[in-house]
């Protein structure tokens, strides 16, 4: 192991969750236990009871102690907290053995120690308890490790999906102001300082996530240019509760459904249409929908599916399968729901 920071490579054993899995675990091994021993019938009695109530104290002790020493060893090299760790649980099932096995010459049950000796199954118990110690600090390493390197590949991936959105977003913004140029200089140089300062927040942004009314407000600035270039051509309908401003969700997912909308929806209308924007909160989601009219005849690029297929890879990396980008055709109609955990 590395004499780096373990950044707790030991599991979070104050969780519930945690402990449930540790104590099946012991149970199973208790059950394996009971089984294997000679003397037992096909069905485990009172034997698998003594075994699984020892077995899970052990658990319950090593769970508690492995939380304390947690919290305690944050920024400790690995090698010190494997030390650590292994002496707390040889300690814990040497001090649990020892009260079973008084328990058990009290009661006068044998099933822990059988014809050994005190010394000799103490022994047997640390041998034991050093064997499963070392076999389970090497899988909680080994998977912290795992982890971390998932971890930095999706991070990598992400990055990557992001620096090739963002790009394409500064050009569409760029070339529609290039457009108005010729139309009203001194708009396109109000909305040209409107865009350096939102691609200067952007690119210095090192969040994967960004509250609604900052997304929403990149969006209204892109509009803008949108509503300039195509004027009434281009309606707009917001309906976004301010109670949802401070809700978060990945950085830059709601303009390239917006310019989907416009260049492969309203744009290829002589008439125009209306670009509708919805935000609700449904149970522990944000679901956003933003829907558009289509135009005459089946038409959807490439650009479309890129931009989407984009999206959902950056929700799959931050959010697994909790997270969705939905579309929907029907009666004229183009519909993209984006839903992300709150």
């Amino acid at each position: 192991m590395s004499a780096a920071p373990a950044a707790n490579f030991l599991p979070d054993f104050c969780r519930p969750p945690a402990i449930l899995q540790l104590l099946l675990v012991s149970q199973i091994l208790a059950i394996l236990l009971t089984l294997g021993l000679p003397g037992e019938s096909l069905i485990p009695g009172t034997r698998l009871v003594l075994i699984s109530l020892y077995l899970h104290w052990i658990t319950l002790l090593s769970a508690g102690a492995l939380c304390w020493l947690r919290r305690r060893m944050v920024q400790s090299p690995a090698w010190l907290i494997s030390l650590a760790a292994f002496c707390v649980l040889l300690a814990v099932s040497l001090i649990v053995s020892e009260m079973s096995f008084q328990l058990g010459r009290l009661l006068g049950r044998d099933e822990f120690s059988g014809e050994q000796s005190h010394a000799h199954f103490l022994l047997r118990i640390a041998l034991l308890a050093s064997i499963v110690s070392l076999l389970l600090l090497r899988y909680f390493y080994v998977m912290h490790a795992w982890r971390r390197e998932v971890e930095a590949l999706a991070e990598a991936r992400y990055a990557a999906l992001q620096a090739r959105i963002r790009p394409h977003f500064f050009f569409n913004a760029l070339n529609s102001v290039a457009a108005l140029i010729t139309i009203n200089p001194g708009r396109a140089e109000e909305l040209l300082e409107d865009l350096s300062e939102l691609f200067r927040a952007i690119l210095k942004s090192q969040d994967p996530w960004t509250r609604l009314k900052d997304e929403i407000a990149m969006a209204r600035t892109y509009l803008r240019i949108e509503e300039l270039r195509l004027g009434e051509r281009l309606r707009l309908e917001w309906q976004v509760p301010q109670a949802l401003d401070e809700l978060r969700l990945p950085l830059l997912c709601l303009q390239p459904l917006l310019e989907n909308g416009i260049y492969h929806g309203i744009e290829q209308r002589p008439e125009g249409g209306t670009l509708r924007i919805e935000a609700q909160r449904k149970n522990d989601d944000l679901c956003i929908t933003i829907s558009n009219p289509l135009p005459p005849g089946p038409r959807e690029s490439s650009g479309s599916r890129m931009a989407q297929d984009n999206i959902r890879q950056r929700l799959r990396l931050l959010y697994d399968d909790r997270a969705s980008l939905t579309v929907h055709r029907s009666q004229g109609e183009y519909r993209a729901e984006l839903r992300v955990p709150v």
